[in-house]
């Protein structure tokens, strides 16, 4: 069967018509996309947000350092127990375990929350690297992992990351950033608020122009939990760590503060 001629050209200039249609509506779409682009990267913008990722405790290593130890212990069971209970607990059922090479502290073995559990902290430099629970009446022989610390660091890397990269603009912080507000003589001397600053704050850029102009000094911004102000209750760990937070009103009677960013509050 033969095609007529004129059935070939209105084939053709359909196919023609359809074509120019399609390029005007291609540049239509760049054309409005171009006049869009400007507006959207204007008003948005990426930050990151963790919480509770704070290490477990740190405690003094060094067998010569054994009642230092306990004496912290001791403040820490205070928290749920009165005084003379606390003392007469941890002299009684916590266990310190040294390396009888190093003369270091390597395993602590203590109560934990009912009468029949009982947890096992590994212990390295000082710091809690895990801690597992074993329920020595209901499941005998099996311990339950239940922290660790290379999951906190891999936290704090990734955040440091995504600031670097400019995939995150700031870091929110929901609260318990370190174990104990206050460990040592003077804040510089607690090894949890050190922590946070050689592994985030240290890492992280300066604020840039965009932030400094919103008024925005830092690139932390961390919810004061009750982690933040054990033993602490005048915040000087909190505030010597991040000092930018006096500028939103933070102190010892005021723990809550906002901030305004990019029409966002």
């Amino acid at each position: 069967m033969k095609t007529k001629p004129n059935t070939i050209i209105r084939t053709i200039n359909t196919f023609v018509s359809a074509a120019a249609l399609l390029a005007l509506c291609a540049e239509c779409a760049n054309a409005q996309s171009a006049q869009q682009a400007p507006a959207t990267a204007g008003s948005g913008f990426s930050f990151a947000v963790y919480g509770d990722s704070r290490s477990m405790m740190y405690l003094p290593y060094k067998a010569d350092q054994e009642a230092e130890a306990r004496d912290l212990m001791v403040d820490m069971f205070e928290l749920v127990l009165p005084e003379k209970v606390a003392a007469e607990v941890v002299k009684k059922d916590v266990k310190l375990i040294y390396d009888p090479a190093t003369h270091e502290l390597v395993e602590m073995v203590m109560p934990f929350m009912t009468h029949s559990e009982v947890s096992y902290l590994t212990i390295d430099k000082g710091w809690v690297t895990e801690a597992s629970v074993e329920d020595v009446k209901l499941l005998p022989g099996v311990r339950r992992t239940m922290f660790r610390l290379q999951g906190g660091d891999w936290v704090a890397r990734e955040m440091v990351k995504d600031v670097k990269s400019g995939r995150a603009k700031f870091i929110l912080s929901t609260g318990d950033l370190v174990w104990w507000g206050k460990q040592g003589g003077k804040p510089s001397d607690n090894p949890y608020w050190k922590l946070v600053n050689e592994d985030v704050l240290k890492q992280l850029p300066a604020p840039d122009d965009q932030m400094r102009a919103a008024g925005l000094p830092g690139r932390v911004f961390p919810a004061v939990g009750n982690h933040e102000v054990w033993d602490d209750s005048d915040v000087q760990g909190l505030l010597s760590s991040f000092p930018y937070l006096k500028k939103f009103g933070v102190s010892d009677k005021q723990l809550t503060y906002k901030f305004d960013y990019n029409d966002a509050r």
